[in-house]
């Protein structure tokens, strides 16, 4: 016998459809920065502390998220590779990729 669940005034498919709205909400709050075209996209990112910012690389070539000094390492990001890191102490943090220097980012903590 097929009956539908309810829980108070509420259908479980209606919890269930709000639970996972809910948890896409949240993953649409973690900033993103793009590594493509050898830039990282933004090249500034101004983030609450506690807050963790996905590393994604869009570019053929291989790059890192490098900290210049040495707090964070992604390691080498393939195409399509993504890397996170949770910025809990307010300050700035400036990164660059080892293989392409010229690639500079900044995160600012508040």
């Amino acid at each position: 016998m097929n009956r539908l669940v309810t829980y108070g005034r509420r259908s479980l498919p209606a919890i269930v459809l709000a639970l996972a709205l809910g948890a896409a909400a949240v993953a649409q709050q973690s900033p993103e920065v793009r590594a493509i075209n050898y830039t990282y996209e933004p090249a500034t990112l101004t983030i609450s502390a506690g807050t963790m910012v996905r590393f994604v690389n869009l570019d053929d070539d291989v790059h890192t998220i490098s900290h210049r000094g040495g707090l964070f390492e992604s390691g080498l990001l393939f195409k399509g590779d993504s890397w996170t890191y949770v910025f809990n102490t307010p300050g700035t943090y400036e990164y660059f990729c080892l293989p392409h220097p010229w690639m500079q980012g900044t995160i600012i903590v508040q």
